[in-house]
């Protein structure tokens, strides 16, 4: 968090800029690093809409049926170990400074919004949604943790569902910064 506010209020200062538009968010390559890695490690929608197989195919050596429903794990597809290095599971957000990957549906390593002719519709609008506040908020406060509470004592259980969410959500204290 502390790189990503470092990169977002440096650019604003840069640049004389009161916020983040959505134009500027494609100049602040570590937190769009950010971004993506929490997509990546808690996608919103764990599994894709289920796809029907429309003529018998073979993958990874099993042979599926015409007909047969397919259910993508994109939650499991990016934490692959082939794809991601060691610790898939470690937040780490240098590795989409290393790896040019993108959630587009090109990358079939990582795809929160899903791929091809039934991707989500909304994923322009939903990155909007969430890099536009996140790099104001970053922005405009800095964060901590209530009650001296630390890092590691926060619980990241997710509740299974359509949807993940955290089963406890994460409280945080802002504090306004004055630039």
């Amino acid at each position: 968090m502390k790189k990503a506010q470092a990169e977002v209020r440096r650019y604003v200062k840069e640049r004389g800029l009161t916020f983040v538009s959505e134009d500027d968010v494609k100049n602040l390559p570590y937190f769009r690093a950010l971004v993506k890695e929490t997509l990546r490690i808690e996608p919103v929608i764990p599994l894709l809409i289920p796809r029907a197989c429309i003529q018998e195919t073979k993958i990874a050596g099993y042979n599926i049926p015409a007909g047969t429903t397919i259910n993508v794990n994109a939650w499991a597809v990016s934490r692959g170990e082939k794809e991601w290095g060691p610790n898939p599971d470690e937040f780490r957000p240098e590795r989409f400074l290393e790896k040019d990957v993108d959630f587009k549906g090109t990358d079939y390593e990582f795809i929160p919004f899903g791929s091809g002719r039934r991707m989500c519709p909304g994923m322009r609008l939903g990155a909007a949604m969430l890099e536009v506040p996140f790099a104001n908020l970053l922005l405009n406060f800095n964060f901590i943790l209530p009650d001296g509470m630390k890092p590691e004592e926060i619980n990241m259980d997710v509740m299974t569902g359509l949807a993940m969410h955290k089963s406890q959500h994460l409280k945080l204290v802002p504090e306004k910064v004055i630039m």
